[in-house]
């Protein structure tokens, strides 16, 4: 099976019908996840994909949503039976933030392994990889590129190029209008895209600026539909709504009026065939 899965389409806040951002990508036996957001290993259950199963995980960037169950992964991982390293690679702190989550659960996982005897320990080796910009990591199926997108004040912040044999699926992770997604993304046939929808002002939990600083970092609709027409994307999959519950209607008719080509609005556990 070669296939998309977008595990979960939200974002920070909580919501049922939206979990955290993650998505996986299944080609041929290859299998590998973008972010590891909440809830994430409920999400492959659904999906009928073990934790043990994943091969890899691709960090965009070290905002929490997009970590948090990135341990609970790891544990899950090794109680479905991984018996090889869990390999992680994303930007530079990604090692630091899994060494110090490790340390905070040392005394916790030291009793579960010494008490629970399972038949191996070696799926509690990790293998965390800090990636640079334009670094490419690669077997017999595929293809994987970190490219630079523009989340600032995050840095560093990466979408991801992934190459099968006869297509280009791009993940833009979390960013701005992006001159440089635009370049990655050119004739892919799949651009996987955050959108920023809007938020409603809500003086108890957030001031005027709030909402000005989080849609700073963030693409409007409007932009990314121009985004994908100019870079002839065949597929536009939107992803990571801020916030979770919106007009769906609306927000696809706004794509609409800019990108000519297919728009699906991402929900939790659609899939996409693969070649």
């Amino acid at each position: 099976m070669s296939r998309i899965v977008l595990l979960g389409t939200g974002c920070p806040s909580p919501s049922h019908l939206r979990y955290g951002p993650s998505s996986l990508i299944e080609y041929k036996d290859e299998k590998i996840l973008i972010d590891a957001g909440s809830g994430v290993t409920q999400r492959l259950s659904q999906a009928g994909v073990k934790p043990s199963e994943i091969d890899a995980v691709f960090i965009t960037h070290l905002h929490s949503d997009h970590i948090v169950d990135l341990y609970q992964l790891f544990i899950s991982s090794w109680h479905t039976g991984r018996s090889k390293s869990f390999k992680v690679y994303g930007p530079k702190g990604i090692k630091s933030f899994f060494q110090k989550t490790l340390y905070a659960f040392d005394e916790e996982l030291s009793l579960r392994k010494n008490w629970e005897r399972r038949t191996n320990n070696s799926g509690l080796d990790c293998e965390i990889v800090e990636l640079n910009f334009g670094d490419i990591v690669e077997n017999d199926k595929l293809s994987i590129k970190a490219f630079e997108v523009d989340h600032f004040p995050v840095e560093p912040a990466f979408g991801y190029s992934i190459f099968t044999g006869s297509e280009k699926i791009i993940f833009s992770g979390d960013t701005r209008y992006s001159q440089n997604l635009i370049n990655e993304a050119e004739k892919a046939e799949y651009l996987i895209h955050e959108v920023f929808v809007g938020l409603d002002f809500d003086p108890k939990r957030m001031t005027e600026e709030t909402v000005k600083n989080v849609e700073d970092y963030h693409t409007r609709p409007e932009e990314v539909a121009k985004l994908a027409q100019l870079a002839e994307v065949k597929l536009l999959i939107l992803n990571h709504f801020v916030p979770p519950v919106f007009d769906e209607s609306k927000l696809k008719e706004t794509i609409a009026e800019f990108y000519k080509g297919d728009i699906f609005v991402g929900e939790d556990l659609m899939e996409f065939k693969l070649l």
